[in-house]
């Protein structure tokens, strides 16, 4: 499950839970014992609800810049009533994956990237939790699993900067279950549930049998659906509600202003909700300090989601989820538990929901804040780590005889990384004639098979198809082949366009110290590198 492993953990122990709302830190001993979450005075705030381990903490994931270029982070943000304004960074961690090209402004004439943000904010977190710590505490780092490949290397030069001796990553899912102490049996499937401020995410996890290199098994995402409501839309929702209660339109200008300053105590209404059946909020009007008050209750919540659809978007999203699944290979059968992390999942009309859609299946919802965090925490590095990949991975190839698709293999399970050379040289021609792009369709094979393919090669038949030049050994007729890397496409550039037939690019492959699949890939018409170990798709 763990991606790096760099030294031997040292007494203490922390770990990050980088959300897209809030960071949680973690800390530990060596020996799993003495949990709870770092509390930073100024930074973070306590969250609804007291779990079992205490009170937990959690830094509301705000930075902001004054015009002197100093800075503010997390609660100090908002109770200077600033997480609204240009120069605080909010959502940093959605924006820095997605590769924004927005610029904060930070201070005079300067802008920042939310690379250069998030930055700021994890590195002076982390210093001050090395500060608090006694020794030198290594850091455990929960990353969504289809997390960039350089976010794990990023993530690590932080770390250092701060002042770790080690640092490791953990999937985000592997961390989930084992926060919620979840033991899941070999081809069983449970669903994490994450809901925050940027919208709700549903994956289907499920745990992989054993093989020869791989005797414990591993996690493994077999479906995933996302939708763009994200709590921040529910607070709405609710300040909305309390408007129409005092018969006030939001449309107006003093409405909007008084909607924005419920909107900064909504997490008050869920803290009382947490421990009651309805909650009070009494707001002043910004400029005329007029009173708006009302009571929540449980019910109106309830009330609130349905009127705006929100039970459709869980059922439409984790249906998504559980049918991606299927088509991967997993059975009809329910999964063992639903797992709830994020702030929204704290939310009792949301767990309600939940519960309604899965009535039979367990649904572990007591600790949303820091289930990714404690899980983190009481991780425990393999010293004995197994270099390999795990499945086959092949590419797809049009046999003209047969008229049907076939497999070839370019990585089989087993296989060590990094590679000492390169694991397969391939040229591939166009389909048609005037072709200006060419694709690299990579498909996940999994079986259980763990014997290696022998030396092949992949060349261009005169049809525009892809034919090998070597043993003829196909996909196995158990295997069940996805395609893998539909999302992220390797598409090469023929310019001057591609002749149906013609050998047009030459590639050849190798892997990296992290799994990846990277591609040299040279034109044999202009005689250019067009790319120099890209890479293509991260193995697991």
């Amino acid at each position: 499950m763990d991606r790096y492993a760099h030294s031997s953990g040292p007494a203490i122990r922390l770990s990050v839970d980088f959300g897209a709302g809030i960071l949680v830190v973690g800390i530990s001993e060596q020996d799993g014992c003495g949990y709870r979450t770092m509390e930073f005075p100024g930074w973070s705030q306590e969250m609804p609800g007291t779990g079992a381990d205490g009170p937990v903490h959690g830094i509301p994931v705000l930075i902001h810049y004054d015009q002197d270029g100093s800075r503010t982070i997390g609660d100090e943000v908002e109770r200077a009533g600033c997480s609204d304004h240009p120069s605080t960074a909010r959502w940093i961690r959605k924006y820095l994956l997605e590769g924004s090209p927005v610029q904060i402004p930070a201070g005079t004439d300067r802008r920042i990237t939310f690379r250069d943000t998030a930055m700021d904010f994890l590195g002076t977190v982390l210093a001050r939790a090395a500060r608090e710590c006694p020794g030198s505490p290594a850091v455990v780092f929960a990353i969504p699993p289809d997390a960039p490949e350089w976010y794990a290397r990023w993530l690590g030069s932080i770390a250092r900067g701060a002042g770790m001796t080690s640092w490791y990553t953990l999937d985000e899912h592997a961390a989930a279950a084992a926060g919620y102490r979840l033991y899941v049996e070999e081809g069983k499937a449970f669903l994490v549930i994450r809901f925050d401020e940027t919208g709700l995410i549903v994956s289907v996890v499920r745990r992989e049998g054993s093989s020869v290199h791989f005797p414990a098994g591993e996690l493994r995402v077999a479906g995933q659906a996302c939708d763009d409501t994200g709590c921040r839309a529910l607070d709405g929702w609710i300040a909305q509600d309390m408007l129409a209660r005092n018969r006030m339109r939001y449309a107006g200008a003093k409405a909007r202003q008084i909607h924005e300053t419920i909107m900064g105590r909504i997490g008050e209404v869920y803290e009382q909700l947490a421990a009651a059946d309805d909650a009070g909020l009494e707001v002043a009007a910004p400029l005329t300090g007029t009173a708006i008050s009302a009571r929540i209750s449980r019910y109106d919540i309830d009330r609130i989601v349905t009127e705006h659809g929100f039970p459709s978007v869980i059922d439409r999203t984790t249906g998504r989820a559980l049918a991606a699944a299927r088509s991967r290979g997993c059975g009809e059968e329910p999964p063992v538990a639903i797992l709830m992390t994020g702030r929204g999942c704290a939310i009792p009309a949301v767990q309600e929901l939940v519960k309604k859609r899965f009535p039979n299946v367990p649904v572990l919802c007591d600790r949303p804040f820091d289930a990714v965090a404690r899980g983190a925490a009481l991780f425990i590095p393999r010293e004995n780590r197994h270099d390999r990949i795990r499945y086959d991975y092949a590419l797809r190839y049009w046999d003209p005889t047969a008229r049907k698709h076939r497999y070839r293999f370019l990585v089989r399970s087993g296989t060590r990384y990094p590679s000492a050379g390169q694991v397969a040289r391939i040229t591939i021609s166009a389909a048609y004639d005037g072709q200006t792009h060419l694709g690299i369709p990579l498909y996940e094979i999994i079986t259980a098979a763990d014997a290696h393919a022998p030396a092949f090669e992949l060349v261009s038949d005169a049809a525009g198809g892809i034919r090998v030049a070597g043993p003829p050994d196909d996909a196995g007729t158990g295997s069940r082949p996805v395609l893998v890397n539909e999302r992220t496409p390797t598409l090469l550039a023929a310019d001057p366009p591609a002749f149906k037939g013609d050998p047009r690019f030459e590639m050849t492959f190798t892997l990296d110290a992290e799994k990846h699949l990277r591609v040299t890939v040279r034109d044999l018409v202009t005689g250019v590198l067009v790319k120099k170990d890209a890479p293509v798709h991260r193995l697991t």
